[in-house]
């Protein structure tokens, strides 16, 4: 005996015609679907399981070679917070160069007329005038006199040599800095060619999981379209309003498939009791569906640890631009005590963060290719601890 979906396929195929285009579309798509799950035989069947199990791979290998970049994206996180840290100290070592060499400069004035004065007094100069004086009283003022005068041309190159010697360090520091920023600015460089040639092996293992997915869907449409039209057809039941019957069936699911895509759009941040950790939720759930870029903090953009601190800085947070960092630097909490709002890591070395949202789900910035997105604590097998900044 045919099946139910080979008795009507003919009078489905008319009502189909008197629908409007977007309906009939939909209507066709899900008894297409219908076809391709319940006519293909055994061995597409075992045909099907096995491409599953392809497909899986392929995803297994994206995620894979996400893992690995990732690894030294959150390297050149590190890099780009210690070159900033660098370029901040440069600046700061030149700005007490400048100072140093204007004290130098002044001071040299005051250098160069204790030596005028020395050239032009003699060797004793006025020294000789107290020492020779018939006036007991005042050659003891004249002594009072050139010990302050020497006391103060004491202070004088003190301070010139203080100077210079500041701005001697200060330009060793800036040196130093210099050669640090340079040194980095290099491995940043370096870093960048080894991302970019990761996301290229993962980009194109991507495209070929898309594609056999893609493959593998037309291929069981067109058997099942072969089988359909192998299978013997019954004729129809004269009443129309029993053959109108599957196309209600049929078509609910339509509306089933487009519900999540409302929820996911607009999703409801859920309550908390903290008023930092809503602060953090609400700025997480304001990205869903942005971009992946690595070593990208908004706002059109974020990598993973990008996405956390621009997160909690929209609750006052300071946190460094790196998972590792982040994970070192707050409080650690247990798995079984997580909150909405904190931080949950990944990885050995830790190289990837999220933020958790309750209900063992998180949300994150997974890598390039993919959208910012809540993902399930339970699908990931690298978990790594977690923390409450």
């Amino acid at each position: 005996m045919a099946s139910p979906q080979i008795v009507f396929a003919p009078q489905l195929s008319r009502a189909a015609r008197r629908l409007s285009s977007p309906r009939r579309a939909a209507l066709l798509a899900g008894f297409t679907a219908t076809l391709a799950l319940t006519l293909l035989p055994t061995g597409s069947a075992q045909a099907d399981q096995a491409t599953t199990v392809d497909t899986a791979a392929g995803q297994a290998q994206v995620q894979a070679l996400a893992d690995k970049a990732e690894i030294v994206v959150e390297q050149y996180d590190a890099s780009q917070d210690a070159l900033s840290a660098a370029q901040v100290q440069l600046a700061t070592d030149r700005a007490a160069i400048t100072a140093a060499q204007t004290t130098v400069d002044s001071t040299q004035v005051q250098v160069d007329a204790i030596a005028r004065d020395a050239y032009e007094s003699g060797a004793l100069g006025g020294a000789a005038t107290v020492l020779l004086s018939q006036d007991p009283q005042a050659a003891l003022r004249g002594a009072d006199y050139l010990q302050r005068v020497a006391d103060n041309r004491d202070r004088q190159l003190a301070q010139a040599t203080n100077a210079r010697n500041a701005l001697v360090q200060a330009q060793a520091a800036a040196n130093q800095e210099l050669a640090s920023v340079q040194t980095l600015q290099a491995s940043l460089q370096a870093e960048q060619k080894t991302i970019n040639a990761l996301i290229g092996k993962q980009q194109a293992a991507l495209d070929a999981t898309q594609a056999q997915a893609a493959a593998q869907a037309a291929a069981q449409v067109v058997a099942a379209t072969q089988v359909s039209r192998s299978q013997p057809r019954t004729a129809l039941p004269a009443a129309k309003a029993k053959a109108a019957a599957p196309v209600a069936k049929v078509a609910p699911p339509v509306a089933k498939v487009a519900a999540p895509v409302a929820k996911v759009a607009a999703p409801a941040v859920p309550a908390v009791a903290s008023i930092k950790a809503a602060a953090v939720l609400r700025y997480a759930y304001a990205q869903l569906g942005k971009a992946y870029r690595y070593g990208a903090a908004g706002a059109r953009t974020f990598d993973c640890s990008g996405l956390t601190m621009k997160a909690w800085a929209a609750a006052g947070v300071a946190l460094s631009h790196n998972a590792a960092a982040q994970y070192y630097s707050t409080k650690h909490v247990a798995k079984s005590a997580l909150q909405p709002g904190d931080l949950v890591y990944f990885g050995r070395p830790i190289h990837h963060v999220g933020i958790y949202i309750g209900g063992g789900k998180f949300i994150e910035a997974p890598y390039t290719g993919a959208k910012i997105r809540i993902s399930n604590l339970s699908a990931r097998h690298d978990y790594a601890g977690a923390s409450r900044p």
